[in-house]
């Protein structure tokens, strides 16, 4: 296999080219192949650990998408590395198996409707010989962004935590269930009219699988968010979704990742192995909204046995039983 070119292209392996082929064809079988549909603006982009999310429009009406294309090609030091691919290793009947499992999770993903899940819209693989998926465009960004601005009023924010509450309890009573496997902040968008939406489960963590330097590895990017026993097992867990629930709701609060004083990503590992949790942040520092209501869900997210933690249903719950806090009052539960 030759190394990616800079933009992370996988070029002269015409085993690959032809799994992608295969799977815009399968695609298509589902109404989900968006290959002469889309168009992409290469000015207008995010890069994130995985991905360069473009704006786009479908055609022919012209609306605006996200089209997330995903890169399988790290830069350290003016150095591409060499990445793998699983597929153009596996004999042809397990890549097939691997090929249909993407489209299913795909298929799975365009069906569901929550107002507090992204739709999905589908997929293209037109763009730099790779996978892209298409979703809808949410003018106002991410939900980590999104609290970051000064002139947000953060009054609504428990209503958008809450948000996200119902998001997974229906992604997780899907049948099948439905984990999230990578929730935090930037993978919750905010819509126009300020509902958060889920984005970027299920399907990213298996693209990721596909084209991966290990395996094995934990995504560094979302170690702060990751329950202990994501360290040592690749399978999704609603258990896990509900810790990374615990660590949103507190990066969300104060407006940083859990764990954002620590700048090693060992360290933080050996923290949530070892069971220290972060501590209580202040209440001038989350604007009063850190109540003791809201201290003690995030606590019990955070059980180091999975099976102590409450399930989102019961999450949701309790979130709706939150009064809403006035500034001033101590971090302390009111009216």
């Amino acid at each position: 296999m030759r190394l990616p070119n800079h933009d992370g292209r996988l070029q002269d392996n015409p085993d690959f080219e032809h799994h992608l082929q295969q799977l815009s064809e399968r695609a298509s079988r589902f109404a989900i192949d968006l290959n002469d549909q889309v168009d992409r603006d290469t000015k207008e982009y995010f890069i994130g650990g995985d991905a360069i999310v473009y704006k786009g429009r479908l055609r022919p009406e012209g609306t605006f998408v996200a089209v997330k294309t995903f890169r399988f090609a790290h830069r350290g030091d003016s150095t591409v590395l060499k990445v793998s691919c699983i597929l153009s290793r596996l004999p042809d009947y397990y890549a097939d198996q691997l090929v249909k499992t993407i489209l299913r999770e795909v298929h799975v993903w365009s069906k569901l409707m929550h107002p507090n899940v992204l739709p999905l819209l589908g997929i293209t693989t037109k763009f730099d010989s790779t996978i892209s998926i298409i979703s809808k465009w949410m003018s106002n960004g991410n939900a980590h962004d999104y609290v970051q601005d000064p002139k947000v009023d953060p009054r609504p924010l428990v209503r958008r935590v809450l948000d996200i509450a119902n998001g997974l309890q229906y992604l997780h009573n899907h049948h099948p269930p439905i984990y999230h496997g990578d929730l935090k902040g930037s993978n919750v968008l905010v819509s126009d009219d300020g509902r958060a939406m889920l984005t970027d489960f299920g399907l990213p963590f298996l693209i990721s699988l596909v084209f991966t330097m290990d395996t094995n590895a934990t995504n560094q990017s979302s170690m702060n968010w990751t329950a202990p026993e994501g360290f040592d097992q690749p399978s999704l867990t609603a258990e896990m979704d509900v810790w990374a629930f615990g660590m949103t709701a507190l990066e969300l609060f104060t407006r940083q990742p859990p764990f954002h004083d620590i700048k090693k990503c060992s360290r933080v590992m050996s923290q949530i192995a070892e069971g220290r949790m972060p501590s209580r942040p202040s209440s001038d520092s989350t604007c009063f909204r850190m109540t003791d209501s809201w201290w003690k869900i995030c606590r019990s997210c955070w059980e180091h046995d999975p099976s102590l933690r409450p399930n989102m249903l019961d999450i949701a719950s309790q979130v709706k039983q939150i009064p809403v806090c006035r500034n001033g009052d101590g971090g302390r539960d009111t009216d």
